[in-house]
């Protein structure tokens, strides 16, 4: 436009502005920018504080803490750091942050939903996996179930959390089932799929008519199921014979006079300081901890002169038997023979594991006690560190060494006995073809042609066979899969599955930690998702699906 029609423009409809300088109108034409600007800004913390929200939560499922610690420990602390650190401008930044209690609570549901979405869809897509269950009671006195599965995905074998559930009545085979069958329901799961489960010997999980094996059988008859091997374990090592068990409840007693009393006590660690002992403090004996009677019995032989002094000065009567060269040589076996499956136990833990790897720890541990029956006949105790110190000290001379190895004999035949019973079903030498494809012997297997076929094959690839002592079991038949299929397929029903229940009892060792007396009515699913799941949340489908405000 012409400057003359924009000048007369200018002073008949805006005669407030005519007079004003360039600089002005400079000033209006760059301020429709200023605010597109601010509002871009304040549009893009919003959104970084609710993705930082997002991650405090998950931090938080994650570390086990109530869902305050985010506005009472975490902010501050952030705050102090980032003032000290950038000064008050930054610092000041965060608080734009929303990580209140409700909101922290409202972003783990989100997060744990998604979590349990891309693990359903994982499973929809493999249709194959294994799961473990397990039931226990919480703080609040309600009974929670809960289950992990194992499924490949992306030629890895993978494990994960898949749900903890309330049993709202009793804890039947009927109702736990019943919950099992409504989360396959109603995430669109085929009971097909399942190829074993593994639980714990309670009659509710392993009743032959109305457990719920039997129940699981119905819907999948080609299902299979794992009675867990480290109760197992725990069930075969306890019994013993009539005169080892007087000893063992002795010991249990003098743990007790010193430990069940606060003042005895602090005494006995007094006592224990001033002879220079590493330890000060007995161990109490629980049942239901697998390691418990190993690490009992050895910590009270190592302390067995502190407690004979202490209980000599509190004329207890149970100072007689550490007077006794026998029963402390017996206590010194029981520390011996409990350490040595304390270590089996501890072996049968962890995850990733199957039944080949751990019926070829099992089986070597009966070999074992077949050796030491046989050198104790012998009248050899080396096996047994501490009790082979202790007799062959010469101020224990007047042990009365047969007598002790009809003890021990008979304690060790009765152990051999019980694993006999409930490992009698494992048959390592039919897995040594999947566990050991290259010295299988292709004649004496029972398997269809088509899959030796593909054995024989597979034994003759050369790149498998440098493969395959150098990955684990699980990734060698993923890799082999793509070119074998069947073959590899029938593996997988042998490794794949479940040889414990090991993840199921960390998951209550979690929910011991999350539900406590102070958070007795909290819902724990989402956040045991969240500190015991894999898998992570996407964080950018989260975020777009809510509109970005921050704090005020």
């Amino acid at each position: 436009m012409k400057p003359a029609k924009l000048q007369r423009h200018l002073k008949t409809n805006h005669t407030d502005c005519s007079e004003k300088p360039l600089k002005y109108f400079m000033r209006k034409k760059h301020s429709p920018d200023n605010q597109k600007s601010c509002i871009l800004q304040a549009t893009k913390v919003n959104e970084k504080a609710l993705r930082a929200s997002f991650l405090v939560a998950i931090r938080v499922a994650q570390a086990k803490k109530p869902h305050t610690i985010a506005e009472t420990l975490i902010m501050p602390a952030a705050i102090d750091m980032c003032r000290e650190m950038f000064g008050k401008a930054l610092a000041s930044k965060l608080k734009t942050i929303p990580i209140s209690n409700d909101t922290i609570q409202r972003r783990i549901t989100l997060a744990a939903a998604d979590v349990e979405e891309q693990l359903i869809s994982r499973l929809q897509d493999c249709k194959q996996f294994a799961i473990q269950l397990d039931e226990s009671t919480d703080v609040s006195g309600q009974a929670q179930l809960i289950a992990y599965v194992r499924y490949i995905w992306m030629d890895e074998v993978e494990e994960d959390f898949l749900f903890c559930k309330v049993c709202p009545g009793h804890t039947t085979s009927a109702e736990l089932f019943a919950i099992l069958d409504n989360f396959m329901a109603a995430n669109s799961i085929e009971w097909s799929w399942c190829i074993r489960v593994c639980t714990d010997g309670a009659a509710a999980m392993t009743g032959k008519r109305t457990g719920l094996w039997e129940l699981v059988r119905s819907n999948v008859p080609t299902a299979t199921f794992t009675h867990c091997m480290i109760h197992r374990e725990s069930l075969a090592s306890k019994r013993m014979n009539a005169n080892l068990k007087s000893i063992f409840d002795q010991a249990i007693k003098i743990v007790n006079y010193i430990k069940a009393h606060p003042l005895n006590s602090r005494l006995f660690a007094s006592l224990c300081s001033n002879m220079d002992f590493d330890h000060e403090q007995l161990l109490m004996h629980t049942e239901v901890r697998w390691l418990s009677r190993g690490k009992v019995f050895n910590r009270l032989f190592e302390l067995r002169d502190v407690v004979r002094e202490f209980l000599g000065g509190k004329n207890s009567q149970l100072v007689v038997h550490l007077n006794d060269n026998s029963w402390v040589a017996a206590l010194a076996y029981l520390a011996d023979i409990f350490e040595q499956l304390n270590k089996l136990n501890s072996s049968l833990q962890g995850k990733h594991t199957n039944l080949i790897t751990l019926s070829d720890k099992v089986s070597a541990f009966m070999k074992k006690l077949d050796l030491w029956k046989t050198r104790l006949f012998q009248g050899n105790f080396e096996m047994f560190d501490q009790l082979h110190e202790f007799t062959e000290k010469q101020e224990n001379a007047e042990i009365n060494k047969p007598e002790l190895v009809k003890l021990i004999s008979e304690h060790i035949q009765s152990l051999l006995d019980q694993f006999n019973f409930y490992f009698g079903d494992l048959n390592v030498e039919s897995f040594l073809w999947v566990s050991s494809p290259f010295l299988a012997h292709i004649d004496s297997l029972n398997l269809p042609t088509s899959e030796l076929n593909q054995l024989i094959e597979l034994t003759s690839d050369t790149t498998l066979k440098m493969m395959h002592p150098r990955v684990s079991l699980m990734k060698f038949w993923t890799q082999a899969s793509h070119e074998y299929p069947e073959l590899s397929q029938k593996a997988f029903k042998i490794i794949l599955p479940f040889a414990t229940s090991y993840l199921c009892e960390c998951g209550f060792s979690a929910l011991v930690t999350i539900k406590t007396k102070c958070r007795s009515r909290l819902e724990v699913e989402d956040e045991l998702r969240l500190s015991l799941s894999s898998i992570t949340p996407r964080l950018d489908k989260l975020c777009s699906n809510l509109q970005a405000q921050g704090s005020h």
